[in-house]
């Protein structure tokens, strides 16, 4: 509440709809715990270490649909196995190396792949500290040569399967703050600001938690605000096919002042290297934008003397539900001396 400041937006907020008649804005602040699950999920790891050079290749359980699960896989073994991020090459996953892995979904894969990676690298790293001994001079590439002449197995299988005493591993805690401003005549509306603080514990990787938290925000408002599916009542056929009625979220959608933080200072000892999922939690709090919609249209009515009692809204807020929402009338639109 205080970084997104709260107290003095609410402020200026009220000030503005006393200003101006026919625009007016809303504010709306969702806090959210999202609990993270672990139980009944499996995932899986090999690593396969190549002595000529030492190309480090890697394959896992997940798949990677622009999530960032290969980048973070990569940074995780990189740090692990203590070498630079240019030998970690990742392999395609398939049902050879990676059999009997879960779906990738629930904000958990990225993680429980991570966690399957590690205990790949400790297996490694046991077999190759024998080699190396008190020499920390060697480089990569002398060192697993060195273990290949020796005979050392330089590939490892991890399968990560948790069984847990409790159901909920942890919580993840966060809070999205958005404020819009509406043109009451037209139901058109913009996001003027939108600011979430979010713990992610220690990120693995910041970059890529960023780009997460960001894509589900946008994920959310194109869900909450402009994605509306359309059937014929008779047919069942999809009357909104294509972009042509069909609207997701596009660059000038994105939020005026688009503000996205991570709490500080806040390691999560339950994690995998005290990190917490990222995915699904920023876009369940895009809700926010619904709400602040809500009170723009309610501080219009209430200026018109309408009923200022609960009123129903369905999502996605589209411009002509908003604009039906806020119940214009021929003789508001009269001039008045």
């Amino acid at each position: 509440m205080e970084s997104a400041e709260y107290t003095a937006r609410m402020a200026a907020v009220t000030s503005f709809n006393q200003a101006n008649r026919w625009r007016k804005r809303g504010m709306n602040v969702v806090p959210m715990r999202f609990d993270c699950h672990w139980a009944g999920r499996h995932y899986n790891c090999l690593i396969a270490i190549f002595h000529a050079g030492g190309t480090i290749a890697v394959t896992h359980g997940g798949i990677e649909m622009g999530q960032g699960i290969n980048t973070k896989v990569a940074q995780v073994v990189a740090f692990e196995l203590g070498v630079d991020v240019k030998y970690i090459v990742i392999q395609p996953t398939q049902t050879l190396t990676n059999a009997n892995a879960s779906g990738s979904n629930g904000s958990v894969t990225s993680e429980l792949v991570c966690l399957a990676a590690i205990d790949c690298c400790k297996q490694l790293r046991t077999r190759i500290d024998a080699v190396r001994g008190k020499d920390t001079e060697k480089t990569w590439e002398v060192l697993i040569e060195e273990c290949f002449k020796k005979g050392v197995d330089l590939s490892a299988h991890s399968y990560v399967s948790p069984v847990l005493e409790l159901p909920v591993v942890y919580s993840t805690y966060s809070a999205m703050c958005t404020e819009v401003e509406l043109d009451v005549l037209t139901g058109e509306y913009q996001i003027t600001r939108l600011d979430m603080l979010y713990d992610c514990g220690e990120s693995t990787s910041p970059m890529i938690d960023i780009g997460q938290a960001e894509g589900a925000i946008v994920m959310g408002l194109g869900y909450f605000l402009s994605e509306n599916q359309v059937y014929d009542p008779k047919t069942g056929e999809n009357v909104t096919f294509g972009t042509w009625k069909y609207k997701p979220p596009m660059a000038k959608d994105i939020p005026i002042d688009f503000r996205v933080a991570f709490l500080p200072n806040a390691p999560n000892p339950s994690g995998v290297l005290r990190s917490k999922l990222v995915g699904e939690p920023p876009l369940c709090m895009t809700s926010s934008v619904v709400f602040a919609l809500r009170n723009a249209i309610a501080a219009n009515l209430a200026e018109v003397n309408k009923d200022d009692a609960w009123f129903h809204v369905a999502t996605p807020m589209t411009v002509e539900r908003v604009q039906q929402y806020s119940r214009i009338e021929i003789p508001q639109l009269r001039y008045k001396d």
